[in-house]
């Protein structure tokens, strides 16, 4: 009867501790920082100041499962293209819809999110008189761990990172040209920051950096799209709900 009792107390507990992985965020964010953008030959090397902005929702059932999706959109004013002293617009937007694993015990949860990722890069008129666009499709892969520091009743404190990779088939258009390009494009980001909680609203501020790289493209009768690679570092601010 003991070793009945003993087995079930044994099953119930780890049903127990997971009731409480039942978990919801929302947020938006805004960074600035540095947009940089290369051509693999080095034919074209543009910086310039930018904005991400970013929204986001999650949620997880009283198991750890559950999903959620995130949109980020990267905005230049213009960017400097060194060599012949032009400016265009810059724009990068990913949306991200994924499934989630969440692990959690004591003060340590580890979200898992694996999904598809949508890019689309755009480069504007920069006095050449054409624009190009970049459209990739693909799988993505996220680990996110946090860490509580110091918990007080309704009040909490946690370090928190988030690193994630991906890769995807890439469609290249330029503006002056019918022919459609194809390629594949790897993206890497990482985020490390701190945030703060009181009760359900919370606060975080943290680094951000954001790159991809697209592999030459396929030869169209002697034309082609050069590789490129692009990167994005910056300190991003959070706020949202947590319950």
């Amino acid at each position: 009867m003991r070793t009945a009792l003993a087995g079930l107390l044994a099953l119930t507990v780890p049903l127990a501790a997971q009731d409480d992985l039942s978990y919801f965020r929302a947020d938006v964010g805004l960074a600035g920082g540095r947009f940089h953008y290369r051509t693999d030959n080095d034919s074209r090397v543009d910086r310039a100041d930018a904005a991400l902005f970013r929204v986001q929702v999650e949620g997880t059932g009283s198991r750890g499962f559950g999903g959620g999706a995130r949109f980020e959109g990267l905005f230049t004013d213009d960017y400097l293209v060194d060599a012949q002293n032009q400016r265009g617009s810059t724009d990068n937007g990913t949306l991200f819809l994924h499934m989630t694993y969440r692990f959690e015990e004591h003060r340590f949860a580890m979200p898992f999110r694996a999904g598809l990722l949508v890019n689309r890069l755009g480069l504007g008129d920069n006095g050449d008189g054409y624009d190009t666009t970049y459209l990739s499709v693909g799988p993505k892969l996220e680990l996110a761990p946090e860490l509580v520091l110091l918990r007080r009743r309704s009040a909490q404190w946690t370090l928190y990172g988030e690193l994630g990779f991906g890769v995807g088939g890439t469609w290249i258009d330029f503006s002056d040209t019918n022919t459609t390009f194809h390629s594949s494009t790897g993206f890497a980001g990482i985020e490390v920051g701190t945030r703060v909680r009181l009760r359900a609203f919370e606060l975080g501020l943290a680094y951000v950096g954001r790159w991809q790289s697209m592999a030459e493209s396929d030869d169209r009768g002697g034309l082609f799209a050069q590789g490129y690679g692009t990167s994005f570092n910056g300190l991003l601010l959070t706020m949202g709900i947590v319950f």
